[in-house]
């Protein structure tokens, strides 16, 4: 089930660990790019492990990029956003849905951690709506 186009998160354990996920996430706002960060390296180790020289190496990069400058995940995100807008106005003629993307691009570069709290309330939300699930089949 879909609710507001996010994906739900289903089950007591999940929703309990999304809760859990998103409190810290709160807390500790630049921890999602770190856990995004170190994602990175492990899999460009794996890559490589595996003999995927290449991808291995640009993952082992961003990986450490996002690891020393944690910000630049939302900034990255603020600039394809503003792109995309851009692209949509000019280019595909969606003028409204163009205004969305660069509104929302424009926030986040000026505010580039309201990215990561925003994900902590989602997944607060999620995982308190998992818990209704499980006790009460709601919703």
């Amino acid at each position: 089930m879909v609710l507001f186009g996010l994906p739900q998160i289903g089950g007591l354990i999940a929703g309990i660990i999304a809760l859990i996920f998103g409190i810290i996430v709160l807390v500790f706002p630049k921890i999602l790019n770190y856990l995004i960060g170190i994602y990175l390296i492990i899999i460009g180790v794996g890559w490589l492990i595996s003999g995927n020289i290449l991808p291995g190496v640009i993952s082992l990069i961003f990986g450490i990029v996002v690891m020393i400058f944690p910000k630049i995940l939302n900034y990255l995100l603020g600039v394809y956003l503003i792109l995309l807008g851009l692209w949509f106005i000019f280019f595909a003629n969606l003028i409204v849905v163009g205004a969305i993307s660069l509104i929302f691009g424009i926030i986040i570069m000026i505010f580039p951690t309201i990215l990561n709290v925003l994900f902590g309330i989602y997944l607060i939300i999620a995982g308190i709506l998992a818990i209704l699930r499980h006790f009460f089949g709601w919703p």
